[in-house]
């Protein structure tokens, strides 16, 4: 037998029309396979924070309260006057870094983002607002210690 020849025994367990249709096989089952990889390595979007993990969902809560404690700033309200002066603060930037690690690890359209932020704001509209002084001293922390630069540089 010559370098490069296929031995008999082999010639005559693979046809070309078997290894054809192995390969077929083969490629079917790849195509298959894939989407379903893909599908399960993608996490699920999330409906409102309460679906994520309370690592991820602080700084997107707190984000929310800040524009919401922001809101009564500007107005006047009561409500607001209570808080540190937000808007000369890196509150927005907080909330904007928060949302974009939730959009980039779950795929979400601006759509998505609406919904999360609408929910949250019906959730602290339904308490009168309760939660949001509740929880305003632990998400100043956070903003406190929340670096803008480092975030943007992905840190």
């Amino acid at each position: 037998m010559g370098q490069g020849e296929i031995p008999a025994h082999c010639r005559r367990r693979f046809t070309h029309g078997s290894l054809w249709r192995l390969s077929m096989n083969i490629t079917l089952l790849s195509s298959l396979a894939l989407p379903l990889a893909l599908q399960a390595a993608a996490p699920e979007k999330p409906a409102t924070f309460d679906d994520l993990a309370i690592e991820e969902a602080t700084a997107p809560r707190c984000g929310v309260a800040f524009a919401i404690a922001q809101g009564w700033q500007e107005a006047g309200d009561a409500r607001g006057q209570t808080l540190p002066e937000l808007k000369s603060t890196d509150a927005r930037e907080f909330f904007l870094t928060a949302m974009v690690r939730l959009i980039d690890r779950y795929s979400l359209e601006r759509g998505d983002v609406v919904a999360l932020v609408q929910s949250e704001t019906a959730r602290h509209r339904a308490n009168d607002y309760a939660d949001v002084g509740a929880m305003m001293p632990a998400c100043l922390v956070l903003l406190d210690a929340f670096k803008p630069d480092a975030a943007s540089q992905g840190g």
